[in-house]
């Protein structure tokens, strides 16, 4: 059996004379395909009128290079996620740019990536619009099979991808906007976000007992965190929820502007063909003591490679207590050992980092963090630093990462 086999690249990608666009990549190689994991981020320039549809063409561009490199296509793209400096604004020229990318390349429809655009501003200047991106490059014709679903809403994106054994379900940017006279407030769009992803995973044989790792984004997570835990207590409650998935819980604008909240979910339809296990480090507590239904971390064992899925992990210590609230420094590098603990109790490090997302109050802090990671060799992992407000005020960081090793 091929043991999985972790490579991390970091280039500058000059896609045009005038703009060009920074690549991360992380390549996981198993013995069915190449899992591609990347940040691409145009490099910051002076803002123009038009600066966002620009750098979209900039992101579209350097994709499709590095996708070539690869003897790749387009059509190996499954999830894409998208921050914005300025989502209702910009979604529009956004949305043209990437439908007219994969139109010339043959895929309309429900053949399009999944995506979810997020109102979350990337902290380094100039940036208006980066993206995240997971494609699967099969190593043969039958290696992977994707199957795009009937979605119950036109924002909701629904991948069944089966690769060998394994068969994973991707949704994206679910819902519960009202429409048709439905109630419209947090709470009545909470419930049935949740009951969509329920009724979802029910086509498919599958309950949310399969879904291990969630994202929540929250419009006004100031005002909607506590009704947000209600809601997600009652449904675990309803549903038996009892091991519960990994998650984030951020503010962020959402699309179509009418949610005040939406969820990305990822869940494993099979789960009998791999160990999973809840993760916990002895620096944190629980986070179900006071009263949020998630787990700091979620290890999936599979034939060849064992994936780390931890959540956004804030600056907290063992009691769930905030850390030095006046002190960005301390609370980053309290964050930033929560996760290495995690990950150190799994026998993982952070060079076994596929990709990240780094979620701060202030752009100000911007400087410190990348002078931390640095510390730490957390360089050239795929890694967003955006702008994002947080359920408790005195939080400056959270940070989530996904890890990749070969299984025992």
């Amino acid at each position: 059996m091929c043991m999985a086999m972790t490579t991390t690249v970091r280039h500058h990608s000059s896609v045009d004379l005038h703009h060009a666009c920074n690549v991360e990549a992380s390549l996981v190689t198993t013995e069915h395909a190449t899992e591609v994991y990347l940040r691409l981020a145009p490099v910051a320039s002076a803002t123009s009128q038009n600066a966002c549809k620009i750098q979209a063409r900039v992101l579209y561009d350097a994709l499709d290079e590095v996708l070539h490199g690869l003897s790749s296509g387009a059509d190996h793209v499954m999830i894409e996620k998208a921050f914005f400096r300025n989502l209702p604004g910009d979604h529009g020229d956004f949305d043209d740019v990437r439908r007219e990318f994969y139109r010339k390349r043959g895929l309309v429809g429900d053949n399009l990536p999944a995506i979810t655009c997020l109102g979350q501003p990337p902290c380094r200047r100039g940036v208006d619009v980066e993206m995240q991106i997971y494609a699967i490059i099969p190593d043969s014709p039958d290696a992977v099979n994707v199957v795009p679903l009937p979605s119950p809403r036109e924002e909701i994106s629904i991948k069944l991808v089966e690769i060998g054994r394994a068969r994973h379900l991707f949704i994206n940017n679910a819902t519960g906007r009202p429409e048709n006279g439905e109630a419209s407030g947090f709470r009545a769009q909470c419930d049935c976000m949740f009951r969509m992803v329920r009724d979802t995973l029910a086509t498919q044989g599958a309950s949310f007992a399969n879904v291990l790792r969630t994202w929540i984004h929250l419009a006004d997570i100031g005002a909607d965190y506590a009704e947000l835990n209600s809601s997600r207590n009652t449904f675990f409650a309803e549903e038996k929820i009892d091991r519960l998935p990994a998650s984030t819980a951020v503010g962020a604008l959402t699309q179509p502007a009418t949610a005040r909240c939406s969820l990305d979910v990822y869940a494993l339809l099979n789960p009998e063909i791999a160990e999973i296990e809840v993760m916990a480090a002895p620096t944190l507590n629980e986070a179900s003591e006071y009263g949020s239904a998630f787990s700091r971390g979620m290890k999936m064992t599979l034939s060849e490679s064992t994936y780390l899925f931890v959540a956004a992990t804030p600056g907290v210590n063992e009691k769930g207590e905030t850390v030095r609230e006046d002190d960005a420094r301390a609370q980053m590098e309290r964050m930033l050992l929560n996760i290495e603990e995690l990950l150190r109790a799994q026998g993982a490090s952070w060079s076994d980092l596929t990709q990240a997302v780094t979620y701060l109050r202030s752009p100000e802090d911007l400087e410190l963090f990348e002078e931390l990671c640095t510390q730490r060799g957390i360089e050239d992992v795929p890694h967003s630093i955006v702008c994002a407000d947080f359920c408790r005020p005195g939080f400056v960081s959270e940070m989530e990462v996904v890890a990749v090793v070969p299984s025992p």
